[in-house]
């Protein structure tokens, strides 16, 4: 096999990989994560069924690849974790992570993907799982703590919340209120949650 034959092919499979992806964005949007099967999304895909076993295996790395393809959350924290572990870090985490759920001309890619994994519980656990390996290896790993896991996932948990409560449920006045107020207000929490420091007498 020649270099040009194996260009091509590995353009032929990354090619034929985002057409599976592409499909089960269309049909776990659809008609949902549970009632879609892999064949479905084979043929959505244009693919035999095996042919796409042997790109994504089943409809949970289909689900995890489409997590990926639309938001690297590694990729996106990391810029807020380089700039050191202090007193700012919770707010500029905070800053990061909440802004990709805010709609710009459409709604926030974020919200599709956890409509979609709410409905199912296999589909909560591929996304809980790639949410926190994003978040737990750019954050944890940094912090001077023996509890850093726990409290990286508690500070998940809590910009989670803030999130769903906001934008999937449509809660008042969070729902409406402005970004920048909602980190100023809950960010002492947060250093306290993330760094162990007590938000006593601390500005948000």
């Amino acid at each position: 096999m020649t270099t040009t034959d194996v260009t091509t092919t590995t353009d032929l499979r990354t090619e034929a990989t985002q057409a599976l992806i592409s499909a089960g964005r269309t049909l776990f949007t659809r008609q949902g994560y549970r009632q879609t099967d892999f064949a479905d999304l084979a043929r959505t895909a244009g693919l035999e069924p095996e042919a796409a076993r042997g790109l994504l295996p089943d409809k949970a790395a289909v689900f995890g690849a489409l997590i990926e393809r639309t938001v690297k959350v590694a990729g996106l924290l990391g810029p807020a974790v380089a700039e050191g572990v202090d007193e700012d870090l919770p707010a500029r985490l905070a800053r990061t992570y909440l802004a990709l759920w805010e709609p710009g001309e459409e709604e926030s890619p974020l919200v599709e993907l956890y409509r979609i994994a709410l409905s199912d519980a296999e589909a909560s656990r591929v996304l809980r799982e790639r949410i926190t390996v994003g978040l737990n290896g750019q954050v944890d790993q940094e912090l001077p703590h023996e509890d850093a896991e726990l409290r990286t996932a508690l500070f998940g948990a809590q910009l989670g919340g803030i999130a769903v409560v906001r934008h999937l449920l449509g809660v008042e006045p969070l729902a409406s209120a402005d970004v920048e107020k909602v980190i100023g207000t809950v960010t002492p929490g947060l250093r306290s949650t993330l760094l162990g420091t007590s938000p006593v007498g601390r500005a948000g």
